[in-house]
């Protein structure tokens, strides 16, 4: 009983330092010894709950709580808020554009607008693609590191193949996918931060002829403002 108390006071220091906590304040917060904390992290981090992206550097809390945490009332609260931005990027675009959030190495399709064209890109939702691979994917993983290191840890492969394109896309503040994810078809992502903390992304998609980059990187600007007009959280 006294692991899983002291196990819980680690989750709430941690938690409580958005850009992560060092060991030795993580040990002194808790009053414990430096020995203790780092076993008891390191089960924590075994369990996914923490993640250390750096060696030696801070640590701080994964999604995974998030994701237990998460529940229907959650996205649909995401869904409401978010919808006229869709809506707004849609009317512009003319193309599909969908808003997803992160599940464990997936991204989820929590509300979408299909291009009324033929050819066009279909977005099912509750369906799931990979993190990495995908702008929306990479723009998730850019914005947050506790997901990026668990993929690196569990994916070293996948992760060297696209880490680059993870790392522009956090200079860049969105993420491109220039036929990566399918033949054919573009995409471009933009992450919805809250209170510091990004929750999901917004990504807008179709036929490469129609996307080309400098319309991506157009569309980009768009549906940025879009976000900024859904409300303060965006």
């Amino acid at each position: 009983m006294q692991s899983v108390a002291r196990a819980f006071a680690l989750l709430e220091i941690v938690g409580a330092t958005p850009d992560g906590a060092r060991l030795s304040d993580i040990a002194a917060a808790a009053g414990l010894n430096r020995s203790t904390t780092h076993n008891l992290l390191a089960t924590l981090e075994s369990l996914d709950y923490v993640a250390q992206p750096t060696s030696g550097g801070r640590y701080v809390l994964t999604d995974r709580l998030a994701e237990l945490g998460r529940g229907a009332a959650d996205d649909d609260a995401l869904r409401t808020r978010y919808r006229p931005a869709l809506e707004a990027i849609a009317a512009t675009s003319g193309e599909t554009c969908y808003l997803a959030v992160p599940a464990r190495r997936d991204y989820v399709y929590l509300d979408a607008i299909e291009s009324p064209r033929p050819l066009k890109l279909t977005a099912p939702l509750g369906t799931r693609d990979p993190l990495l691979g995908t702008a929306i994917g990479h723009i998730l993983l850019a914005f947050r590191p506790a997901t990026s290191a668990r993929l690196a840890r569990e994916d070293p492969a996948g992760w060297a193949r696209w880490r680059a394109h993870v790392d522009t896309a956090r200079e860049d503040g969105y993420a491109i996918d220039l036929e990566d994810a399918q033949r054919e078809f573009c995409c471009v992502a933009v992450p919805i931060t809250e209170a510091g903390h990004t929750r999901a992304a917004l990504g807008v998609a179709g036929p490469a002829s129609r996307l080309p980059l400098p319309r991506l990187r157009e569309l980009t600007t768009v549906a940025v403002r879009a976000l900024a007009d859904a409300g303060p959280g965006a």
